[in-house]
């Protein structure tokens, strides 16, 4: 009997969960012939996971948001991603390009951050979550605190607070100082191998002292970070290269669906009990 499995489908709907089915077709036989091992369905899969959803209504952000302001909810640490897969659900590589994989953004310390991610991606994925990208203001308020600093931590650049200043960029240490431009095309720059040398991307909150007075770590380096401008706008920068003007730093030379090694996202939010 000759196969072909047919899987997970129909499950981008936002809102929704869904038990998947496995379905086995014979190709010499029209009829389908369900598989002798389901998945299990005692769980269902949920795609969407609101965090207000029996959350303590007396905090007015979950425990891995800060309030800032007192109006607006924003990820402590730069977002990774779960897949949502019919198994269940596991971290998403985060030197991988998202793609076709069904994801939804975390906030969590101690993991890798995700690059090589899209704005719209990162706007998809925090939407999954509940949450939403910044906006551009409420992403440089939250940078620069209520004192307007230059960067998380103060006025003045302390070296090796952030991670930033790598002193060989590591698009040409991977393919090479004398490396042609080419290089520099979106293929090459989103090579996973990019981000495997040493010395690249941080665990998320590994330079604790790199640190907003509410709480938000790397702000300024490890990767950039979209936000909601749908022309397609990044801030902070990344590890590459020092970062002058700390949370005032902002990219707008590509466009929404623009991605490469250095390309991350935080996610913000509503408090509870305000208007959405």
């Amino acid at each position: 009997m000759r196969c072909a499995i047919l899987g997970f489908a129909s499950l981008m709907t936002m809102g929704c969960t869904a038990a998947p089915t496995l379905m086995v077709m014979d190709m010499d036989d029209d009829r389908p012939v369900f598989a002798s091992k389901q998945p299990e369905a005692s769980e269902p899969l949920v795609v969407f996971r609101d965090w207000r959803q029996g959350h303590d209504p007396s905090k007015p952000c979950p425990a891995d948001m800060a309030l800032v302001a007192d109006s607006y909810c924003v990820d402590r640490w730069e977002g990774s991603l779960v897949e949502i897969t019919p198994s269940g659900e596991r971290p998403f590589p985060a030197t991988m390009r998202v793609g076709d994989h069904l994801v939804r953004a975390r906030s969590v310390p101690g993991v890798m951050p995700q690059a090589y991610v899209s704005g719209a991606e990162a706007q998809r994925a925090c939407e999954m979550a509940g949450k939403r990208l910044c906006t551009a203001w409420e992403w440089w308020r939250a940078c620069a605190g209520r004192r307007k600093m230059i960067y998380p931590y103060g006025t003045m650049h302390v070296a090796g607070r952030c991670n930033e200043e790598r002193s060989l960029h590591p698009v040409m240490q991977l393919y090479g100082a004398d490396a042609g431009p080419e290089v520099w095309y979106m293929e090459p720059m989103n090579n996973p191998a990019i981000n495997a040398q040493s010395a690249t991307v941080a665990m998320t909150g590994a330079r604790s002292r790199c640190v907003t007075e509410d709480g938000l770590f790397d702000m300024v380096g490890n990767v950039h970070e979209w936000t909601s401008d749908p022309a397609g706008t990044f801030h902070g920068g990344a590890y590459s290269g020092k970062i002058a003007i700390g949370c005032q730093y902002i990219t707008t030379a590509h466009g929404f669906s623009y991605h490469d090694y250095s390309t991350g996202f935080r996610c913000c939010s509503e408090p509870v009990g305000s208007p959405e």
